[in-house]
């Protein structure tokens, strides 16, 4: 964004008294820095957001075809990037204030202060809404990298192990798919799979032996293998993810009877991404080749899901994991055309 004290601001003034926006006009011109394009109503400050660029908006909210926070919310609609400033009569200061909760970044109250306080009004606007677009973007840069390096760890534990290569990506496939299904906002999903791809990780203290090791392991090999998600949670407890990652990775084998491990967490406590993770863990765990087993196949799994539906698994996440294994929307087969790590 080029730098507003030295270029001029195009502004859009919503004004339907034409001595109000008569008077501000001369307070700006006098001050410098402004070309004004005024409109009376609602619909004609639309189109003239949907054909011209505007560095901020001017806005009264009693306009003939749109009063009150009703005008604030038309106007975020037509152009939700814009910095918008009220324009309010004295006895709606009240509803001034709440248009700046409700996205608007500044207000100014008719009669009071003079062109060089509206300037700098509608210049620190537009400053603060773009230094919020600046950090939005720092934001999401920081949250690729983060995405990025968890891929990559999730590769890094299939290479460590390759008899389970593959898994956490196919787990990571069905838990989205069955989140989406259950109506999940897109937030919840990113942080729902990027557990997926890692909710193993605590495998990493688990000797590779133990791992592959067909037959029946003993008490003391299993105890470590339970343990793997009290080691996942711990290992990524620091790292501040826009969603609760940790927990997530620390309850994938919590049931809602409480006969889960490691803590034998029930009910409620267990969040509702984990028991999106237990039923796509289980199985996609099922249904694949084990070096102690055979598959034991996509039925078999479904079998274990249904029979404890209501008990050990949320029956929810279940109904819904059923559906999009029949239309497809999730394959646990590996897709070949996907880079490792996704």
């Amino acid at each position: 964004m080029s730098d507003r004290r030295l270029s001029q601001i195009h502004l859009l003034q919503v004004e339907d008294n034409p001595g109000d926006a008569r008077l501000v006009q001369i307070l700006l011109s006098e001050v410098g820095g402004f070309a004004i394009d005024s409109v009376g109503s609602l619909k004609r400050a639309q189109a003239c957001l949907a054909e011209t660029h505007y560095d901020a908006v001017l806005l009264d909210l009693s306009l003939p075809d749109s009063t009150g926070l009703e005008t604030v919310a038309a106007i975020r609609r037509a152009a939700p990037d814009l910095p918008v400033v009220v324009f309010t009569g004295l006895d709606d200061e009240a509803t001034g204030l709440d248009a700046v909760q409700q996205g608007c970044e500044e207000y100014l109250v008719k009669g009071q202060g003079d062109g060089a306080q509206i300037r700098r009004t509608i210049r620190y606007a537009i400053e603060r809404k773009a230094a919020a677009a600046d950090r939005d973007r720092a934001a999401q840069r920081i949250k690729r990298v983060l995405v990025q390096t968890v891929k990559a760890v999730s590769l890094t534990l299939e290479l460590r192990d390759p008899y389970t290569a593959g898994h956490q990506r196919r787990v990571a496939r069905l838990a989205t798919a069955i989140g989406a299904r259950l109506g999940m906002p897109e937030q919840a999903l990113e942080g729902l799979q990027t557990a997926a791809l890692i909710h193993d990780i605590g495998k990493i203290n688990v000797p590779l032996d133990f791992l592959s090791r067909p037959g029946k392991l003993s008490d003391a090999a299993f105890e470590i293998i339970m343990a793997h998600p009290q080691v996942g949670h711990d290992i990524v407890a620091d790292i501040e993810f826009p969603w609760p990652v940790a927990t997530m990775i620390l309850q994938h084998h919590e049931r809602l009877d409480g006969s889960g491990y490691p803590h034998g967490t029930r009910g409620d406590a267990v969040v509702g991404e984990a028991r999106i993770l237990a039923v796509a863990d289980v199985v996609e765990a099922i249904s694949s080749h084990r070096p102690y087993r055979p598959s034991l196949g996509l039925d078999a799994a479904l079998t274990e899901i249904e029979s404890h539906a209501g008990s050990k698994y949320d029956p929810a996440v279940v109904a819904a994991c059923q559906a999009v294994l029949k239309d497809g929307s999730a394959l646990l087969a590996d897709d070949d055309s996907r880079p490792p790590g996704y």
